[in-house]
């Protein structure tokens, strides 16, 4: 009686384990064809979008948006958890000034850093108070349905085209010059 019990649980787990397996993000790496995509959003689309920013912010939108959006139960950034608080929050220091830079050159652009909500969060993505909460998941439904590991990133221009990169990791959409922007734009 008690083997069966015990072989009992142990089905129960592996089941539970290849269940929870399943369900496990894609990571792109930069060498991926499908990583970097374009497109052009719709114009019910560009309106949606624009509702949902408009609630995040109390200035107007410029005419590109950029956005980053990570998600829920993530494991990204586990090798950072293990570090003490104040190491994380010098790389959360940095990523905002880095942002903050880049938003000072391209007067242009509104930049959002979105996350998913949910508890089970990197302490990078926890600490990070300028990280906005997707509340009600109407961006997650709206653009970013796809799950990665390490987040995804999106730009959106004024004549509605975009770019998207899955993976992004480290918001390489933000070191991407004008230029850039083009060639993606025009090889895909």
């Amino acid at each position: 009686m008690k083997k069966h019990f015990l072989f009992k649980i142990a089905i129960l787990l592996l089941l539970s384990l290849s269940a929870s397996c399943n369900f496990t993000s894609k990571l792109y790496t930069s060498n991926n064809n499908n990583r970097v995509t374009t497109g052009q959003v719709s114009e019910s689309e560009f309106k949606n979008l624009h509702q949902i920013l408009d609630g995040y912010t109390s200035t107007p939108l410029n005419d590109t948006i950029l956005i980053k959006y990570d998600y829920n139960n993530e494991n990204c950034w586990n090798n950072l958890d293990l570090m003490n608080k104040d190491y994380i929050m010098q790389v959360v220091n940095q990523r905002k000034q880095r942002l903050q830079n880049i938003l000072d050159t391209r007067k242009n652009v509104s930049a959002f850093n979105f996350r998913e909500p949910g508890k089970n969060v990197n302490k990078l993505k926890k600490l990070d108070n300028s990280i906005l909460i997707d509340i009600d998941k109407k961006l997650l439904q709206l653009l970013f349905t796809e799950r990665t590991k390490c987040g995804n990133s999106m730009v959106i221009m004024p004549d509605k085209q975009y770019i998207f990169i899955r993976s992004d990791a480290h918001s390489d959409i933000l070191d991407l010059t004008q230029k850039q922007f083009i060639g993606i734009l025009n090889n895909n």
